[in-house]
């Protein structure tokens, strides 16, 4: 265990090519040891370059006893974050949102506050009266609160200032549930492609990151069943959004029989091509082909509705509380990892309201009779 707190030197080395660069050096087991922290055209002043190397102290001086003797800010613990946490738990779109969060809304109001000072009371007060959407103050939540929970891992503090922290997140967009006849309007307006995949989409429930990046060989004709194992999102392909997310579909005849005919018209059928693969092979991206195709499609169907990809979503859970299918199967079919998610989707119909208010009313009349 070290004895003496070690602050290590901060140097400017030069390159043959190219800015010169911030230097961090220090001592580990009697060995010197250096990290080139950034250029100086990224970090122009000391300060800054200091403010980067904050992280690395920190870490170099876990085991010391002095640690506590040296206040750690929320910056040195953002930096930290975005340079161990990030890298290895978040997927590049996640990690740019959290990034970006940080950098807009946590850093420039906490940064220099001390993560001990850090008081409930205070981030509440603060995201009340922030000005930004709720949903906004709901994320800033989610990352600030996120921040502590890995400063409580890392031994930083003991305890999460955030976890009682309350802030509301409302829901500002509604959620769109197609009837059958809007859907089949909607199918009527599409070609092939397209028509397959919101075919394929709505029939097993599938978020459009799984849809489309479907491979032939998750496909098995003969059992009448497709593998969803993984996601594409902002172009990069990765695992499936959660544990519970993995799992095996089963496909209506019906279904497997529009796939085979897309098949037969795709010229990518090998097992590790993408089903709905994009004329180069690559994956399609979900945002163009809704602008592009479902928006107009919608239009020209009538449907003044807002369709999205998770409208299909949305659509299939509906369609099974209107089958009357338990939450706890529901559950299981959209693979969510709570059913308080699973309670969130599911809509009812006009048809189904009307029946039910009927039925109360000639309940109520019978009895008066009896």
């Amino acid at each position: 265990m070290a004895t003496r707190y070690q602050q290590g030197d901060l140097i400017t080395r030069k390159r043959k090519n190219g800015p010169n660069v911030w230097q961090f050096r220090w001592y580990e087991n009697g060995q010197r040891k250096s990290v080139v922290i950034g250029t100086v055209n990224d970090l122009p002043t000391k300060a800054a370059a200091q403010r980067v190397v904050e992280s690395h102290r920190v870490k170099m001086n876990e085991d010391n006893l002095q640690q506590q003797l040296h206040p750690v800010t929320v910056n040195t613990l953002a930096d930290r974050f975005e340079c161990d946490y990030i890298p290895r738990h978040c997927r590049k779109l996640t990690g740019d949102t959290y990034r970006s969060i940080l950098k807009n809304h946590i850093r420039p109001k906490w940064g220099d506050m001390e993560l001990r000072k850090v008081k409930t009371m205070a981030v509440e007060d603060w995201l009340l009266t922030y000005d930004a959407t709720d949903p906004t103050k709901g994320h800033i939540r989610e990352v600030i609160h996120l921040i502590f929970q890995a400063a409580l891992r890392w031994e930083m503090v003991e305890r999460n200032p955030i976890d009682l922290v309350r802030q509301p997140r409302k829901r500002i967009k509604e959620i769109t549930v197609l009837t059958i006849p809007e859907f089949w309007s909607l199918m009527a307006e599409l070609k092939d492609l397209h028509k397959t995949m919101v075919l394929t989409a709505v029939c097993l429930g599938l978020r459009s990151c799984e849809l489309l990046s479907l491979r032939w060989g998750d496909v098995n004709f003969e059992a009448l069943t497709i593998r969803v194992q993984r996601s594409i999102s902002e172009g990069e392909l990765n695992d499936v959004k959660t544990p519970t997310s993995e799992g095996t579909l089963h496909m209506d005849p019906d279904l497997a029989e529009s796939l085979l005919m897309h098949k037969g018209r795709s010229q990518y059928t090998r097992d590790s091509d993408f089903i709905f693969a994009n004329p180069q092979g690559n994956t399609r991206w979900p945002d163009t082909i809704r602008d592009k195709v479902l928006h107009p499609a919608a239009k020209r169907a009538g449907i003044t509705k807002k369709v999205g990809w998770h409208t299909f979503r949305y659509t299939y859970s509906s369609l099974h509380g209107l089958l009357g299918t338990s939450l706890i199967v529901q559950k299981e079919l959209l693979r969510h990892a709570d059913i308080q998610t699973t309670m969130r989707y599911t809509r009812t119909f006009g048809d189904e309201k009307r029946e039910a208010q009927l039925k109360v009313a000639d309940l109520l009349k019978r009895g008066q009779t009896s």
